[in-house]
């Protein structure tokens, strides 16, 4: 067996940094520079909004500032002063300096309503923000505080041009009054520094290496990667390999825009460990349950590869984004696990058209808000066996080589917001075509047919889901709840709860009394009352792999027939700087499988030690118990470090 080392990391973290100050202000000055009175009856001390919030009886917040700051003073202020054009925020330390570990508030950010609308942004392609980036822990607390409320919590990932424009939007809403939101503002400012520019009127020519990375994980004692029919020790990683023992990857992702086209590229070195092999009993059970060779989801021996990660070209025309290649979608508001689609697995190869800028419908529809829209089609890997005739007895395949054709997936995604605190989404997925079924527009307008599954011709696999999410009432920027509603086949049939796996959830962005402090909590199930047929989720007579790409599902960790959740809390020492612990839980129906769970508790640490390097540190303790694995039970401590690069190598406008 051989083993390969990719870093070293040498973890050399100095906690330190002043504690933020509450804000003061500084004047406003009106259009012939002299401060604006404080008394609301008078005009010259109010704020001209944006259109969007002067239409919305619920935006329309007056600031008024009377407060000067002192010249030369070095203490750390939050300043916001608004004018009709722009919003100032000054600190105590300059920019350059603050940037390095992301504690640093904006400077001079100059912002004017015409960045909320990016008007001449239709015809700029940028690249999508990676699922397991920083950005979207940082929007999120944004969004639950209530900073901007025309970003879809239910539909990733975003374009980095949307993420600057959602960046102005939560400037012109920030309460000067929260110092929470500051250092969010500052560090995505400087990552969003070029889209803004490019909002601004910047040429959109830009090429650079986006990171490069590298990070050794030691698995101790036994560990799972099969949550098709047990559970996953690690979940949610792009369908990573790993094993028992040491797995360590490197990797790095560049981008690249030229006006209306972009491309971007994720690959990585991956070695894994062997998995330890099940038992003989298991095996056998296995295999007749699914009625497929054992071991179709499991990589044998270690795993020594390159491996692209995502890589694509994109196309905007008129907020139409249109990319083609290896893309990871995840569709729901939860973040600890979505039931549609995660990057739980590899990212599938698509065709992708999505909405990157959100519709506003005029007239009679104008209530449903801003309206976001995705659709795909792509192609499933790692399949090696389907079920053919007319009743699915016949298998076909073998383990060595997968289908030609292979199936393929369709979906499609749509969420409004009515109102600033309530998002409604809906989507589809649809497995169908591939070996014994051409895949023409005579198989795919059959996945539309209303006859339900139970055809003498399978339609295909049809996923149909809802989701939402509310800020509750008078806690508007404290907590946010939200699910997500995932039926399997016919959605229209059945009892309500006999037909719908969920996983709700609630945010908190800022503990009382510990206003660094978030907690996260989030159940999800798919081990319904009165199922019809054991392990119904994730599973299909016909596409014998069921909702799987290379192995794993597609959608959520927690299984075919399982229930359970996470909760997790992250102290936020800055926007990079961060610390979480979290306890995940999952259970088995005894029905399936004999049943069995698992439960781990993990904690991580990110920090930025410089402005261009960011070390991390995980671990992880597990114990599990499957009886059909083991009697007595197992578990395994896992052990993670790696470290990013931030190059500021950039070629083209800024």
């Amino acid at each position: 067996m051989r083993f390969i080392v990719v870093s070293i990391l040498a973890v050399g973290i100095t906690c330190a940094g002043n504690a933020q100050i509450a804000p003061t202000t500084v004047p406003l000055l009106n259009d012939s520079g002299a401060s604006p009175h404080k008394d609301p009856n008078e005009s010259a001390g109010q704020i001209k909004l944006p259109k969007w919030q002067t239409d919305n009886a619920k935006f329309r917040p007056t600031i008024y500032v009377d407060t000067p700051t002192e010249s030369g003073q070095k203490d750390a202020v939050l300043s916001a002063a608004m004018t009709q054009s722009s919003l100032l925020w000054q600190m105590d330390e300059t920019r350059t300096n603050n940037s390095n570990t992301g504690t640093g508030t904006v400077e001079d950010y100059g912002l004017n309503s015409d960045r909320e609308e990016s008007a001449g942004t239709g015809f700029k392609s940028s690249s999508s923000v990676p699922l397991d980036s920083w950005i979207y822990a940082a929007f999120d607390r944004l969004e639950a505080m209530g900073y901007f409320y025309t970003g879809s919590e239910s539909i990733r990932p975003w374009t980095r041009l949307e993420c600057a424009r959602l960046l102005a939007e939560a400037h012109t809403n920030v309460d000067q009054g929260d110092e929470a939101p500051a250092a969010l503002l500052a560090a995505l400012d400087k990552e969003l520094e070029h889209e803004t520019s490019v909002i601004d009127g910047t040429v959109n020519t830009s090429a650079k290496l986006e990171s490069a990375y590298a990070r050794f994980t030691g698995i101790t004692g036994t560990p799972l990667r099969d949550s098709f029919h047990f559970g996953q020790t690690l979940a949610d990683d792009y369908g990573r390999p790993y094993g028992k023992g040491g797995n360590a990857i490197s990797g790095a992702s560049v981008q690249a825009e030229y006006g209306m086209f972009s491309i971007y590229m994720r690959g990585e070195y991956q070695y894994a460990s062997a998995m330890p092999t099940y038992n003989a009993t298991a095996q056998q059970t296995l295999a007749g349950y699914d009625g497929l060779p054992f071991g179709w989801n499991l990589r044998a021996g270690t795993t020594d590869r390159v491996r692209m990660l995502e890589a694509y070209v994109a196309m905007n025309v008129a907020n139409w984004q249109l990319s083609f290649g290896q893309q990871a979608l995840w569709w729901g508001p939860d973040r600890s696990t979505s039931l549609m689609l995660s990057n739980n697995s590899e990212a599938m190869p698509m065709l992708r058209l999505a909405r990157v800028k959100p519709i506003k419908i005029p007239g009679i529809l104008a209530w449903v808000g801003p309206l976001h829209v995705e659709a795909f089609m792509s192609r499933e890997d790692g399949i090696h066996y389907v079920h053919l005739g007319p009743n699915y007895t016949t298998l076909y395949g073998n383990p060595s080589q997968g289908l030609n054709p292979p199936p393929y997936m369709w979906g499609a995604t749509i969420s409004i917001k009515p109102t600033e605190n309530f998002e409604l989404g809906f989507g589809h997925t649809v497995i169908f075509a591939g070996y014994g079924r051409p895949l023409n527009f005579k198989t795919f307008f059959h996945t539309f047919s209303v006859d339900g599954n139970g055809q003498a011709i399978d339609p295909g696999k049809r996923v149909t889901e809802f989701n939402l999410s509310y800020h509750l009432p008078g806690m508007r920027k404290s907590a946010i709840l939200y699910s997500e509603l995932m039926a399997w086949d016919d959605p229209i049939q059945g009892k309500f709860l006999a037909r719908y796996a969920m996983d709700p959830g609630i945010y908190i962005p800022k503990v009382p009394g510990i206003k660094r402090l978030d907690l996260r909590a989030e159940g999800v199930y798919t081990d319904l009352p009165k199922l019809t047929y054991q392990a119904y989720f994730y599973s299909n007579a016909r596409y014998a792999q069921g909702y799987t790409n290379y192995g794993q599902i597609i959608g959520s960790w927690i299984g075919r027939q399982g229930d359970g959740g996470q909760a997790s809390s992250t102290y936020w020492f800055s926007a990079r700087n961060k610390a979480t612990v979290s306890y995940r839980k999952m259970s088995a129906d005894k029905s399936f499988l004999q049943g069995g769970n698992l439960s781990d508790i993990s904690g991580s640490v990110s920090w930025m030690v410089h402005q261009d390097v960011e070390l991390s540190a995980n671990f992880q303790y597990e114990q599990q118990k499957f009886p059909l694995l083991s009697s007595t039970g197992q578990s395994n401590f896992t052990t993670s470090l790696g470290i990013k690069l931030h190059p500021k190598a950039h070629i083209g406008s800024r």
